[in-house]
């Protein structure tokens, strides 16, 4: 559709919806840019008209209201007219759950590729009445620095149906390996974020999780490359990715007479030493795992593995940067 007839159309709209009257076409072709013309031209009337059941076809084919009828107060020509109550959206009413989950997506989606488009749903959400800030304090969101460089170009890459290589380093990896991948899309799974898709080396369905990507995600090969399967489910990958990952050991230095949460959860404790006593345990989740261990600041030193000693740093790094930031 061409800008002159999107411009007439709009301008149609609005002066439809001005009035509780019915508008004649004699009027709207007065009123109306884009309907201009001299009325005693017979051939140009002819063409006014023309266009103008063009437009009402178009109007109604999207789905507008367009009302037709004789205005009592006129001298009897059919006229039309936008009903307000069958144009307008209903008003938007959440629920105090689905209020807070606006919140929670707000929240999450605060890195700098995303936040233009959370800022303006935010924006018309409050035009429409409805209070999301208040559910905010309800619905903590785990930060996810990890995922939030590479969570964009995946979902560019989904949406342009591109192929993508990245590095990615698994929690039995020694170094991080190139993997090449058609994405499918991408879902959040306990707080962490995961992308699904075929695996072009493997020639297999795989899931990854985001944090573990190292370096930039690059997109490749050209758009449209591959078709979604329609029956995919991303967050069912994700979880069962998670249930299929093996258990980690922790080795970890605690301070005497210090943090008994590790002490209670360590099926084995020793060597002890004067710095402290060395424990042992089991772990699947590395970031909430860090997270963990962070909580007891120096009581708790990690010794090993070293993907847990560099997630733990990573933790307090992010306390010190909090802690420093007015």
């Amino acid at each position: 559709m061409s800008n002159d007839r999107t411009e007439r159309l709009v301008n149609l709209v609005l002066c439809l919806l001005s009035s509780r009257r019915f508008q004649t076409s004699s009027r709207i072709a007065r009123t109306v840019p884009g309907y201009e013309h001299n009325l005693d031209d017979k051939k140009a009337h002819d063409a006014f008209q023309r266009k103008f059941e063009r437009d009402k076809a178009e109007l109604r084919r999207i789905g507008i209201p367009l009302q037709s009828g004789v205005d009592y107060l006129g001298d009897g020509e059919p006229g039309y007219r936008i009903a307000r109550s069958d144009f307008e959206l209903p008003q938007i009413e959440f629920t105090d759950a689905e209020a807070a989950a606006v919140a929670a997506a707000a929240r999450l989606w605060q890195q700098p590729e995303l936040q233009s488009g959370s800022s303006d749903a935010l924006r018309k959400l409050r035009a429409a009445g409805i209070d999301v800030e208040s559910h905010a304090a309800a619905s903590p969101v785990k930060s996810l620095p990890g995922a939030e460089a590479a969570l964009a170009p995946f979902l560019e890459a989904v949406a342009s149906r591109r192929a993508v290589v990245f590095d990615y380093l698994g929690s039995r990896d020694e170094s991080a390996q190139q993997r090449r991948i058609q994405p499918w899309g991408c879902a959040a799974w306990r707080g962490r974020w995961y992308v699904a898709g075929h695996d072009l080396d493997r020639e297999a369905q795989r899931c990854f999780r985001l944090s573990r990507i190292t370096g930039k995600v690059r997109l490749t090969g050209p758009e449209g490359a591959f078709t979604i399967p329609e029956d995919v489910d991303v967050l069912a990958f994700a979880s069962e990715s998670e249930a299929r990952q093996l258990p980690s050991r922790a080795t970890v230095l605690v301070r005497p007479k210090r943090a008994w949460g590790v002490r209670r959860r360590a099926d084995q404790i020793g060597p002890r030493t004067a710095e402290g006593d060395h424990a042992c345990f089991s772990y699947t989740d590395t970031a909430a795992t860090a997270a963990w261990i962070a909580s007891f600041g120096a009581d708790v030193l990690v010794l090993d593995p070293p993907e847990l000693v560099k997630e733990t740093i990573a933790c307090l790094q992010a306390l010190v940067d909090e802690e420093e930031t007015p």
